[in-house]
């Protein structure tokens, strides 16, 4: 063969190849839906994503979609197209309705795949000895969503008697088999379908004696439509079960069977399908895949405390619970929580009433100074030789009437007992800030734990529903064949350790609660609902952005505690108690000296009137006058100068002094203590605002590396070690988050205690100066 012949057919051949090789590496799917509503969209992208993940390096796959609209006839329309289009290899039914148009045909010329049957049994659809369907190119997956199933196990948690099945109009009067099942379930309880159509609203056409509902998608319907629905039916303590999934839990809906991960499930068990059509093997002599595992139902906390209806505990210890903290009612911000307690706590209505008490010693003691007016009456009746002996001066029966006075005029013990007692009630109101200050620390402490043990029992709760996604992930593997059973009991037991840090989480948050109650004066028992997402940073932590300035700079860090001591030295109730205890003792010092050479001086008076004498025996042997019959009085002053009283005042004076000194020492002490405090608060809070942002960093990095490994552990490309330890990372570092955000609260708060008054508390204009004094002061100070 010559060179030239050569050359052609390599020529030749290059442009051939590319050609045969291209038309061997494509493979053409047509899909074919019930509608074009989310449920359908997210499985059929689901469905790609792992068709694509699955097919052999170097092959092209396309996809060719076309919706049914909810209508039998379009959809078997366009199952005969699609068998018509030479350009489709492989044709994938999804939705109840075009699986059993698909299941219904008599013959298949090309590969059909039904993955959304309702029920084998129900649709009497063929099982061969192989556990194939033993028609050729013909195989069905049965769904996920198992309406019979659910149905029973709804009915066992709540024992309902009469159930409204909730369902779009198109479906109930194209695909018989769905009321057939349900109604044929119905055993010990009423079941009333109630078509929807367009965007008619629902709860109008539900009969007023159900007490149960079970939902199908509310295809045409707004989310908020949704939600008000929901709503409605909670407002009415009615439960309800979605079929569709989690999506209509954040809704509002109460409970599903149908976890997040059916959909991967059912897609990749499409997915191998297909792989095993495109390496030749017949549909006919592939399993049916039929899943019968138990799925923990989801449960909605937040509408289960709305309908006030609790399940058995055996329910909701298998249970994936989605608002673990969600608490129905008016939600309890900080700063209401402070207005209760300042009003409710006894704590604190007991200093309330120990400061009246202090105001009226007040009174009582400047009462000593004012005039002392005393009127008496006296009856007597007196024996015959007292009479006689009384020589006139009294009758067998006498009554008197008497009346004094005394009007102190000079008494160092009497104005110095007035001024102490207005210095002790001077105290005691500081005493009772002290306490104010002390109570909404405690309240905020206490409500910010809340806050606290609501986000961790998030996390754990979290953590366990990811833990059950990656267990199903793991079946799901071991039953196709590509994961073994070692991965399922791992994470079993990965799942149970979860389950107990979770039982852990419910316990501190209820503990949390029942302390904030205490403090509230409120039923221990009562629930709290909280704020979901709070920023606390924008109602308590004021001037952030001057505090971040302070905060990235050691020596402004410093001039921050100093801006706090100042202030201190103004606001700080404990540092006024002892300035004003040493006022008091500098009083009773300056008492006890002039009581040494000052003397009492009061004015006294006395009045007397008989107003009955009888029976007087006067002896006229005696020049003795008769008693008077109008008023005696008598008037004077009294004068008292203490000689000596054993050295008593020498030694209250010397008393006096060495509390004086006593008291200078524990205001060092106490300055010391406080200024101690501050500046170590001032350190703690820059830590834990350094942290903030670390913390959210690594939370963030730790998830989006838990989503790679998870999505590569599906695919067969990370083992389960590697999937653990990611989510144990992912879990431990969203804790450091949230930990770090409520510790930088609250060293916040304790340093704002420390300073001796609460900023985020003041009035704009209060707060406003208190913001340009803590500018002036760095200004200054630079």
């Amino acid at each position: 063969m010559s060179i030239t012949k050569i050359f052609l057919i390599i020529i030749i051949g290059l442009l051939i190849i590319p050609t045969t090789i291209q038309a061997q590496s494509t493979l053409n799917i047509g899909i074919l839906k019930d509608a074009d509503i989310n449920e359908f969209e997210l499985l059929s992208n689901q469905l790609k994503l792992e068709i694509e993940a699955l097919t052999e390096s170097g092959d092209r796959v396309t996809f060719q979609e076309v919706t049914s609209a909810w209508d039998y006839e379009v959809a078997t329309q366009h199952l005969q197209t699609f068998f018509s289009d030479p350009n489709i290899d492989i044709i994938v039914t999804l939705g109840f309705l075009s699986s059993d148009a698909a299941a219904n045909l008599s013959s298949y010329p090309k590969p059909v795949i039904a993955s959304t049957i309702l029920d084998q049994e129900l649709q009497k659809l063929p099982v061969g000895t192989d556990q194939g369907s033993g028609i050729d190119n013909f195989s069905y997956i049965e769904s996920w969503i198992r309406l019979k199933s659910d149905l029973l196990d709804f009915h066992n948690v709540f024992n309902f008697k009469h159930l409204a099945i909730i369902l779009p109009q198109a479906i109930y009067e194209q695909f018989a088999p769905i009321s057939q099942l349900l109604k044929s379930e119905s055993d010990g309880f009423d079941v009333i379908f109630v078509p929807v159509e367009g965007k008619e609203q629902v709860s109008s056409k539900l009969p007023s004696n159900i007490d149960a509902a079970y939902v199908f998608p509310l295809i045409r319907h707004s989310q908020p439509e949704i939600e008000d629905f929901f709503a409605e039916l909670n407002n009415q303590q009615i439960p309800s079960l979605a079929i569709t999934g989690i999506r209509y839990l954040e809704h509002g809906a109460t409970l599903t069977f149908t976890p997040q991960f059916s959909l991967q499930q059912m897609a990749r068990q499409v997915a191998l399908h297909v792989g095993k059509v495109r390496r030749g093997t017949n549909l006919a002599q592939i399993p049916i895949a039929i899943n019968r595992e138990i799925r923990p139902p989801v449960v909605n906390m937040e509408s289960l405390r709305k309908i006030d209806q609790v399940p058995r505990w055996e329910v909701l210890e298998d249970a994936i619970l989605m608002n673990v903290a969600k608490i129905p009612g008016e939600e309890l911000s900080l700063r209401h929580a402070i207005a209760i307690v300042l009003e409710n706590n006894l704590k604190g209505k007991i200093t309330n009433q120990d400061l009246l008490i202090a105001q009226k010693d007040v009174r009582i003691a400047q009462s000593t100074i004012l005039p002392q007016i005393e009127l008496s009456g006296t009856g007597a009746q007196l024996s015959q030789n007292l009479v006689e002996a009384s020589m006139g001066q009294k009758g067998e029966f006498t009554v008197t009437g008497s009346a004094s006075l005394k009007q102190v005029i000079y008494s160092e013990a009497a104005f110095a007992n007035i001024a102490i007692k207005k210095l002790a009630a001077e105290n005691m109101e500081q005493y009772n800030k002290q306490v104010t200050l002390d109570l909404v620390l405690d309240v905020s402490t206490a409500y910010i734990a809340l806050l606290f043990a609501k986000s961790n029992l998030q996390i754990k709760n979290e953590n366990v529903y990811t833990t059950l996604q990656n267990l199903e992930m793991a079946k799901s593997k071991e039953e196709t064949g590509e994961g073994s059973v070692s991965d399922v009991n791992r994470w079993t037991s990965e799942l149970n350790l979860n389950k107990i840090d979770l039982n852990d989480a419910q316990s501190k948050y209820k503990s949390a609660m029942y302390q904030l109650n205490e403090l509230l004066n409120a039923p221990i028992s009562s629930s709290i609902a909280t704020p979901d997402s709070v920023d606390l940073t924008e109602t308590i932590v004021l001037n952030q952005k001057v505090l971040a300035w302070y905060f990235n700079n050691s020596n402004l860090t410093e001039k921050y505690a100093d801006f706090l001591v100042d202030e201190m030295y103004k606001y700080s109730p404990e540092l006024q108690q002892l300035q004003t205890a040493s006022k008091i003792v500098d009083r009773q010092k300056s008492m006890q000296i002039r009581q040494l050479f000052l003397p009492e001086v009061a004015l006294i008076g006395n009045a007397d009137q008989a107003f009955v004498r009888e029976g007087v025996i006067a002896n006229p042997q005696l020049p003795v006058p008769p008693p008077p019959d109008d008023i005696t009085w008598n008037l004077g002053l009294r004068l008292i100068i203490p000689i000596f009283e054993g050295g008593r005042k020498k030694t209250e004076l010397q008393r006096s002094e060495i509390e004086q000194d006593k008291i200078a020492w524990q205001k060092e002490d106490l300055l010391n203590k406080i200024e101690k405090g501050i500046r170590s608060n001032v350190q703690l809070m820059n830590a834990s605002y350094k942290e903030l942002d670390l913390s959210q960093k690594a939370a963030q990095a730790a998830e989006d590396n838990f989503r790679l490994i998870q999505n590569a552990y599906s695919l067969g490309a990370a083992n389960v070690i590697q999937l653990i330890d990611a989510q144990n990372v992912m879990t431990r570092t969203k804790h450091m988050a949230t930990n770090a955000y409520h510790q930088y609260i609250l060293d916040f708060i304790h340093t704002e205690r420390l300073q001796g008054k609460f900023s985020f508390l003041d009035a704009d204009m209060e707060r406003d100066m208190y913001t340009s004094r803590l500018l002036n002061y760095l200004n200054e100070e630079e």
